[in-house]
């Protein structure tokens, strides 16, 4: 166990919004729910930028939702380096920025599930030589206060619990549609959102456990390897840090670190995953988990998978991040370890 050296950041608290939600049909089956929330956006031949967005965030029950306001809303608790042309957020990552989004359009939570998951799709550009690279995001937030309040009854007694407590916010999805655009790393080019039903949510899974279980995942790859934590210097254009914890986008962005796929020298810098042999146009091959306000002690918990590696010997890696508060006045205790999966060998090898 290390000592925490905690990200900086000069901005306040971002703004929590309440928003009118549409509901989903509560008496539909779990296999439309796989169907509905795990499908990817496969990008036919000659399929443009609106083709793709369109095959996103069009996808019912998706709501496509207006990005200005939702652009402004994620502005106003950001604050970039003063020294610096761009704009606040503007090296935000594709994972990070959607992530920091979804805070922003709905109500903070705990205990939540944040599912984050990412697909990408290479669009031609003739005559240039390099193809657009389209990033699309989907992160969901599962309510895991209803769950818990049950699990507690069933220890404790309905009498000891205090069901006020906790939030009756609803699951919910985001889907977005990102690209690189001048000097900003993740542009948003669409946005949708949607509602997920408590049968669906109970059906969803989250890197190995149910997306609304109560507890941890028990069980975690083998060999886990203890990595550096971040340096204190480590500066971020949103709010790092939550009820003495570093705040889930902060936790993302140090996974992502720790994979490779963002740079932590002096401020998070997002330098992207390399592209994938064999994983379909907008297939999922990185996908987060973030766990907060679990188990008795204050933590946050997160965990990463790299998926279909370009590697002859590794399939996968894992990074795990943990962060659990101790003193008022001290940082929180955490853990970075990561681990990984060999590639399956082939019959005749």
């Amino acid at each position: 166990m290390i000592h925490f050296a905690p990200f900086r950041t000069r901005a306040p608290g971002l703004p929590r919004k309440r928003r009118g939600l549409a509901n989903l049909c509560a008496g539909s089956t779990a296999v439309v729910s796989v169907l509905i929330f795990n499908l990817a956006a496969h990008a036919a031949d000659h399929e443009t930028l609106s083709d793709v967005s369109k095959r996103h965030v069009g996808a019912e029950p998706y709501q496509s939702r207006p990005l200005e306001p939702l652009t402004e809303a994620l502005q106003q608790g950001l604050e970039g380096d003063p020294a610096s042309v761009f704009l606040p957020g503007s090296r935000l990552g594709p994972l990070t920025r959607a992530l920091l989004k979804l805070e922003a359009a709905e109500s903070f939570i705990s205990p939540a599930r944040y599912r984050i998951r990412l697909g990408q799709v290479q669009i031609p550009q003739p005559p240039k030589a390099q193809p657009l690279t389209v990033s699309l995001v989907q992160v969901d937030r599962y309510n895991l206060g209803p769950a818990l309040a049950e699990q507690l009854e069933r220890q404790h007694g309905p009498e000891h619990v205090r069901h006020r407590q906790f939030a009756d916010d609803p699951h919910v999805s985001w889907r977005f549609v990102m690209r690189s655009v001048m000097g900003t790393v993740a542009m948003t080019e669409a946005a949708a959102q949607a509602t997920i039903p408590d049968g669906f949510a109970a059906t969803m899974d989250c890197l190995g456990i149910a997306c609304t279980a109560p507890h941890h995942r028990r069980s975690q790859p083998p060999g886990w390897e203890s990595l550096q934590a971040p340096s204190s210097e480590i500066e971020t254009d949103y709010p790092a840090h939550r009820q003495q914890l570093p705040s889930p986008a902060a936790v993302l962005d140090t996974l992502l670190v720790a994979a490779g796929a963002a740079e932590g020298n002096d401020r998070v810098v997002w330098l992207g995953f390399e592209p994938r042999e064999g994983v379909g146009p907008g297939d999922v091959f990185v996908e987060a988990v973030l766990e907060v306000g679990l188990g008795p002690e204050s933590s946050i918990v997160g965990l990463l998978r790299d998926d279909y590696l370009m590697d002859h010997m590794t399939r996968t890696m894992w990074y795990r991040f943990r962060a659990v508060a101790t003193a008022p006045d001290q940082p929180p205790v955490t853990e970075l370890a990561r681990a990984s999966a060999p590639r399956p060998r082939m019959p005749d090898q």
